[in-house]
């Protein structure tokens, strides 16, 4: 995939790599954070270059990420029809308190294309996703950009390694923490009702 990738962004340049941005923030299972490394270590542009690349990639990959959101904005209004509409409400008014914040945090791992679902689901107002997204991404991208530019392409494949390990421990530890907070409150629940 990597000699893919080199291929693709020397001829494609800064277009490949507004593609390849395309095309994972879509949610179409893709390794953006790979190309973006990669145009950062083959691109001889100055540290605002980079930053400007990162402002324009970032606002692509928002709006590309808008097809799941959308999508799964439909998931919800199906799922109200179909199923109990109270769980449904409750279940979004809870991401939309406590969730909200998973929308940036989450862009940096493999998990973060997928959020764009469930923030359609839970009906997070678009300016709030944009917002969020936009948060999470420019960050992490421009981070991309800066270290594919330091010049070493073994530093790249390390850094690789290291934020995918890094993305499953993450992805572990946020299944944990709402399985933890569901078995809580389940038995309050059960608790206040035997009391």
């Amino acid at each position: 995939m990597l000699q893919i990738a080199l291929d693709i962004l020397e001829k494609g340049g800064v277009w490949g790599l507004f593609a390849a941005t395309a095309i994972e923030a879509s949610s179409i299972p893709f390794p953006g954070a790979l190309f973006v490394l990669i145009y950062g270590y083959l691109m001889d542009v100055s540290p605002w270059q980079l930053v400007i690349i990162g402002v324009i990639n970032s606002l692509i990959y928002v709006m590309f990420s808008l097809i799941p959101y959308f999508i799964g904005k439909r998931v919800g209004d199906f799922s109200q029809k179909k199923l109990d509409k109270k769980k449904v409400k409750k279940a979004q008014a809870w991401f939309q308190k406590y969730g909200e914040w998973s929308i940036p945090l989450s862009r940096p791992t493999g998990f973060g294309n997928y959020i764009s679902y469930i923030s359609g689901i839970s009906n997070i107002a678009l300016w709030r996703f944009v917002l969020l997204s936009y948060l999470g991404v420019f960050p992490w991208n421009t981070l991309l950009l800066f270290i594919g530019n330091s010049g070493s392409m073994e530093r790249v494949q390390r850094f690789l390694e290291v934020s995918q390990k890094f993305g499953y421990i993450l992805a572990i530890m946020l299944v944990m923490v709402v399985l933890a907070w569901w078995i809580i409150t389940k038995k309050t629940k059960e608790q206040n009702q035997h009391s």
